[in-house]
């Protein structure tokens, strides 16, 4: 299977071992911003629509995070898998609320379930 390696994901490649926040953090110019009670933010990301994201190493930490954002009606931004370049990831994040890596099997489901998640955050 060939890899889509670009952008962050040449990165992301080479930092294997290192925390994804480290990782996500180098990407988009940011730093790491989460700790012990950060509720949820965990990497900035040096734009002024999406000012920082939670990260998450699988797709199962991210059902638990969409789950708590809509009950709670309070959603930040999600990273999942390899980065991808800046602009794609912030693009995505104001598309749908997060970024899936490409890596990431059923990537476009679960975008449009996160979009949806967020929504009805803001109903």
């Amino acid at each position: 299977m060939e890899s889509r390696l670009h952008g962050g994901e040449r990165i992301f490649k080479e930092f294997i071992g290192r925390d994804a926040e480290e990782v996500y953090a180098k990407v988009f110019g940011g730093k790491i911003v989460g700790g012990v009670r950060d509720g949820g933010k965990d990497v900035s990301t040096n734009d002024p629509e999406i000012p920082i994201v939670q990260v998450k190493s699988s797709i199962d930490g991210a059902k638990v995070s969409v789950k708590k954002s809509v009950e709670f009606k309070r959603f930040i931004p999600i990273v999942v898998g390899e980065p991808g370049s800046r602009e794609e990831m912030i693009e995505s994040l104001k598309k749908f609320g997060a970024w899936i890596g490409y890596n990431i099997p059923d990537r476009d489901f679960y975008l449009t379930a996160i979009a949806k998640a967020r929504n009805m955050c803001y109903q």
